[in-house]
């Protein structure tokens, strides 16, 4: 009866750990369109169509095809694919593009390139609150750090706790006080080398709460956590979302991206 139980237990605790990719998709891109393609479809709910830009390329992927998002400052053109508009900030508003208190992940198939160095944004949501400097949640890859970059936003603590933190502010529609939040990078350096010209899968877990996990390939990579926990982008304004650069265009991702997926759990807090 005694081994039941534990067998049991640790059952339920393997169950938990994995939910999350048993967890809704709510967003999904594969990328599997034709080289001539202005759309990125959306296999999602949602249907969040992305607009693709001028410096990008769809060629061979893993499976299908792949994104590769082009230098935009030497081969000309803005790179990687966007979308804004009301499906965007309903999604924002209802949780699927960024993490807050409840469990989220990203989960991309990915290939570096061989010389990268520069860092180069594979996922990016931006809120621009009126003449303030857009909120921002980012996935980024910086290969000369072999490191995953994070750029999200943290609960404001203390004066005293966040003496070095880059605190934010921004209007709230429905009335005072204005919305206040910590704008945090967190650097998730893997202990193994990052492949190179290869497939792999990346994938972040954000557990909820202040828990970041980096997988590669199913294996733990590298840890962080949020002092605080993290904040969700407020869902009031208008909402950017690019896959392969950043919201200008600007800082391509360093190789090619095969697909990119988003899940959430909306009953694991």
């Amino acid at each position: 009866m005694a081994r039941r139980l534990r067998l049991a237990i640790i059952a339920g605790l393997l169950a938990r750990a994995g939910a999350i990719s048993a967890a809704p998709v709510v967003a999904a891109w594969n990328f599997d369109e034709s080289a001539d393609a202005r759309i990125f479809t959306d296999a999602g709910p949602r249907g969040l169509n992305l607009q693709r830009r001028q410096g990008v390329e769809i060629i061979a992927g893993l499976k299908g095809n792949a994104l590769r998002p082009k230098n935009a400052a030497s081969e000309g053109g803005l790179a990687g694919a966007a979308l804004s508009g009301l499906e965007v900030g309903a999604a924002v508003a209802a949780g699927d593009l960024s993490p807050g208190n409840r469990r989220w992940s990203l989960s991309a198939v990915v290939r570096l390139d061989l010389e990268a160095t520069n860092e180069g944004v594979l996922y990016e949501l931006a809120v621009q609150a009126p003449g303030e400097t857009p909120l921002v949640f980012s996935v980024a890859v910086s290969p000369s750090e072999n490191a995953f970059v994070v750029r999200c936003l943290g609960r404001a603590l203390s004066a005293a706790a966040d003496a070095s933190a880059v605190r934010v502010t921004f209007p709230n529609p429905g009335g005072p006080p204005h919305g206040e939040a910590v704008a945090r990078t967190l650097f998730l350096v893997a202990a193994e080398p990052l492949p190179r010209e290869r497939w792999f899968r990346a994938e972040l877990d954000f557990a909820g709460g202040n828990t970041l996990t980096l997988r590669v390939d199913g294996t733990p990579a590298a840890a962080a956590t949020v002092t605080g926990g993290l904040e969700t982008l407020p869902a009031e304004f208008p909402a950017r979302l690019s896959l392969g650069a950043d919201r200008t265009g600007s800082q391509p991702f360093p190789g090619v991206i095969d697909e990119l997926s988003l899940r959430t759990d909306p009953d694991e807090r």
